[in-house]
């Protein structure tokens, strides 16, 4: 463990990497799937404990740690930004161990981690399953016991993640006897492996059907107040604002975004933006035919104009694979989602999947109502390919200290996705008459976000009167705007991460003086932290 965190080239802090080395190694030692999830092959296969002396444990080990880098100088440049970043990591991390413990509020916390590490070797490894089948039978032999140690963890949970944890868990019963039909055949010893994945099949819903009878908490427990909110903004966000001033500065962008929005609409007749974008996905077809040829031919589109319109450089060796999500994940994807490599794994390649709903469809009527999903694709592609998460990740995976591959604050990485799409529009890679339209209405959209995730964790408003909010405001459908809010009482400043990142990023380039190129490349250089964290560039 110390040689995966020695100190990087011209570091003045080796003890900063050392004591996190052994933070780390303690660490994956309780939750091995975490380390998998990083790519470290060792790890795979196992679950790990879940029981509530492991959670206190880590609770502590966090704790310790924290008290010993808070000991070190604060160093400067890299060191101060590695510094800054380990101590947000650790005080978050006892935050959701200690002050709003995740472990004993949200059933999801136990279910999720079981379901996703099964899930993570899936979709890494979906070309050659084989070579991870001996790991998922194992994964799925732990996942009884594992969620009998997760129930016992809970303490008057969230009701509302409650019922989500009960109808995700009867979801990932299915999942996995679908896995059982792909793992199985693959097996030596085949009839041991089905009682594995049917064991766990019946585990999760026997977990479903113990959180329909817990004793839950009051509704809005989701909440973690004002102070609280504030702590996080200042250590997932890097801000000094208050929740009273990013309110306001909310207000000020759907106000702006509002009239940019209306402006634009006009250009297309009286109806609201949103109608009309309503009828242009209706009517819209992938100019290929066929979907996944339409995402390889934009995305190989877009990643060839990055260099021609001077916006970023590519990392020699980079790869993109765009597939199709195999037929038994369907159920498990969006529309189309990116798979980032893990910050340690030995391949770096990048999976965009395209989840074409349209191929089941059982009617014309059905078919056509599933290609309108993907209307957009090239702000899609702009965002989860190039040069947007694909891109982000697999620099920062290649950033020479290794702490700094473990970070991941959404004001980084979501704000250079919409960075990144308001680029391709700006610099013309996407043409279409309707794009601004569409990247004012996401924009507004994202402005929403900022007062309902302030609403949600401040008191200001129940989950009901947030999706009020979202159907008012944005023009979702109930079904919509009440899953969307359902995200947001589960993290806390990030869905307004978006547009607040945007903006900075925004902010930043302003004042830089170098080309937009060398620009973006100072940018991505520093890996998903918060802008503050780093110093600004050279003017």
């Amino acid at each position: 463990m110390p040689a995966l965190f020695r100190p990087p080239p011209r570091s003045r802090a080796p003890q900063l990497h050392r004591i996190a080395g052994e933070f780390f190694g303690k660490t994956w030692e309780l939750f091995p799937a975490e380390a998998a999830g990083l790519g470290l092959k060792e790890y795979r296969g196992q679950l790990g404990s879940n029981r509530p002396e492991d959670h206190r444990k880590h609770a502590a080990l966090a704790a310790s740690t924290l008290e010993r880098i808070e000991a070190l100088p604060e160093g400067d440049g890299d060191d101060w930004t590695d510094r800054r970043a380990f101590l947000a990591y650790l005080r978050t991390t006892l935050f959701h161990g200690v002050t709003h413990p995740r472990w004993q509020l949200d059933p999801q916390t136990h279910s999720g981690a079981a379901a996703n590490a099964v899930f993570h070797l899936l979709v890494r490894h979906a070309d050659n399953l084989r070579e991870v089948a001996d790991d998922i039978v194992s994964l799925a032999g732990q996942i009884p016991r594992y969620l009998d140690e997760g129930y016992a963890c809970l303490r008057r949970p969230v009701p509302l993640w409650t019922d989500l944890a009960a109808r995700s868990s009867r979801h990932a019963a299915t999942f996995m006897e679908e896995t059982a039909k792909q793992i199985v055949p693959l097996c030596r010893a085949k009839a041991a492996a089905q009682r594995a994945f049917a064991r766990a099949a019946g585990a999760f819903r026997d977990y479903a059907r113990r959180l329909e009878k817990i004793r839950t908490g009051s509704q809005d427990a989701f909440a973690i107040g004002r102070d609280n909110f504030e702590f996080l903004l200042r250590e997932r966000m890097g801000t000094d604002a208050s929740a009273r001033e990013l309110w306001n500065e909310g207000l000020r962008l759907v106000e702006r975004t509002t009239q940019e929005l209306n402006a634009e609409a006009r250009k297309f007749g009286r109806r609201p933006a949103h109608e009309i974008l309503e009828k242009l996905r209706n009517e819209w077809r992938p100019a290929a035919g066929d979907l996944l040829a339409e995402y390889r031919n934009v995305t190989a589109q877009i990643k060839k104009q990055l260099g021609n319109a001077g916006i970023v450089s590519l990392p020699r060796g980079e790869k993109l694979k765009v597939i199709q999500v195999p037929d038994f994940l369907r159920e498990q994807f969006p529309t189309a989602a990116y798979s980032s490599p893990g910050a340690f794994d030995p391949d770096q390649t990048g999976i965009f999947w395209v989840n074409d709903l349209s191929k089941h469809a059982k009617n014309e009527s059905a078919r056509r109502a599933e290609v309108a999903q993907h209307f957009g694709l090239e702000l899609t592609s702009a965002h989860e390919a190039y040069p947007g998460h694909h891109l982000q990740f697999i620099v920062q995976n290649r950033h020479p200290s290794h702490l700094r591959r473990m970070f991941s604050h959404a004001i980084f990485y979501e704000g250079w996705t919409l960075w990144c799409e308001q680029l391709c529009i700006e610099k013309k890679i996407y043409r279409a008459p309707h794009a601004r339209l569409m990247q004012l209405h996401d924009a507004l959209w994202r402005a929403n976000r900022i007062l309902v995730d302030i609403g949600l964790h401040t008191g200001g408003m129940s989950h009901a009167r947030a999706t009020k909010h979202m159907m008012d405001n944005v023009g979702f459908t109930k079904a919509r705007a009440a899953a969307d809010v359902n995200w947001y009482t589960a993290a806390p400043t990030v869905p307004m991460s978006y547009l607040l990142g945007r903006e900075k990023v925004t902010a930043l380039f302003a004042a830089h003086r170098g080309s937009l190129r060398q620009f973006n490349d100072w940018l991505l250089s520093h890996g998903a932290v918060p802008f503050s964290w780093f110093s600004s560039p050279r003017l």
